[in-house]
């Protein structure tokens, strides 16, 4: 899964480098093959109506898997990787628990602004900020040449004269910290985490030819103050291979979780592109339904009954 180089780099040493500069890179983390593997493990292109599973959601440009614990088992080994909980182990002081995770693809179009990601939250709606230790990691699952993560050196010992705003306003960063700016550009497989308190963004970006994929996933130290901080964690239990304590609690079994999953996504945050293919896809089957429906409601219900029996018989066989 991991690179041996990336192995052979202790907890210890990116711990060090997380508390004096705000975070740490790896170009290569993960092997070529594991990020393919990742990757068919997802459908982006299926977006589920009316289907009890888990599955794609869209939201502008961006098509997310939130809940990637509950059917990639490559995301599943990543997040509860033993390197991942060292770092964790590490770093923290108290119990620190997974707050929310996901997969996302980010074509053509980005403009997300300057912001840090302590954030707490009523409901769907940012609040305030929190002084709770915290870390977020990310894992490119693409080359990325553009709409790289950004970072702005030593914005984890300052960034609290700003918690009243969501954003930062980007011409401002431009005159006070355009040197302190760290880009990282890389290729897939690449690892990097950054203290939640940090101020980032990705980079902005336009080209319809350009597709980045992510994994990203945060960590925090949450104490009793802040009860209900987090998304709810959906695990596929088959991938629970080893079920200690230290990871159960990590997972946040037991815990109260009060967020909504992100992105808050509906019919509304669909480009029109997607609902015009989701209509496509949907008149067949609207159809079919028609006459399926049409066909019932002048059949009995021992009629139907017999035909299941019938149609059942020969696969029994």
């Amino acid at each position: 899964m991991f690179n041996s180089e990336f192995t052979n780099i202790s907890s210890h040493q990116i711990v060090n480098e997380i508390k004096t500069k705000g975070y740490f890179a790896f170009e290569g983390a993960l092997t070529e093959q594991c990020v393919e593997e990742f990757l068919q493990e997802i459908d982006f292109n299926q977006v589920l109506v009316n289907t009890n599973d888990i599955g794609v959601v869209i939201a502008q440009n961006q098509r997310f898997l939130t809940h990637c614990l509950a059917n990639s088992k490559k995301s599943y080994d990543i997040i509860t990787s033993r390197l991942v909980l060292d770092i964790c182990k590490g770093y923290f002081d108290d119990t620190y628990n997974l707050t929310n995770h996901r997969i996302y693809t980010t074509p053509k179009i980005s403009r997300m602004p300057w912001h840090t990601d302590n954030n707490l939250q009523i409901g769907k709606k940012l609040v305030s900020k929190h002084n709770m230790p915290g870390l977020l990691f990310l894992f490119y699952l693409s080359d990325v040449t553009q709409n790289s993560f950004q970072y702005i050196n030593d914005s984890h010992n300052w960034s609290d004269r700003h918690h009243h705003e969501i954003y930062l306003d980007s011409e401002y960063i431009q005159e006070k910290y355009q040197k302190d700016i760290v880009n990282f550009p890389m290729k897939k497989g690449s690892f990097i985490v950054c203290n939640t308190h940090g101020v980032h963004r990705a980079e902005p970006f336009q080209d319809d030819k350009y597709t980045r994929k992510t994994l990203l996933f945060q960590v925090d130290q949450i104490g009793s103050e802040n009860s209900g901080h987090g998304e709810k964690n959906i695990v596929n239990t088959e991938f629970i291979d080893n079920p200690t304590q230290e990871l159960m609690d990590y997972l946040g079994f037991g815990f109260k979780r009060d967020y909504p999953p992100f992105p808050n996504s509906s019919v509304l945050t669909m480009m029109p592109k997607d609902i015009l293919a989701l209509q496509k896809e949907l008149l067949p089957k609207t159809i079919q339904a028609l006459v399926k429906n049409l066909f019932i409601q002048y059949l009995s219900g021992d009629m139907i009954t017999n035909i299941k029996r019938m149609l059942w018989s020969p696969k029994s066989k």
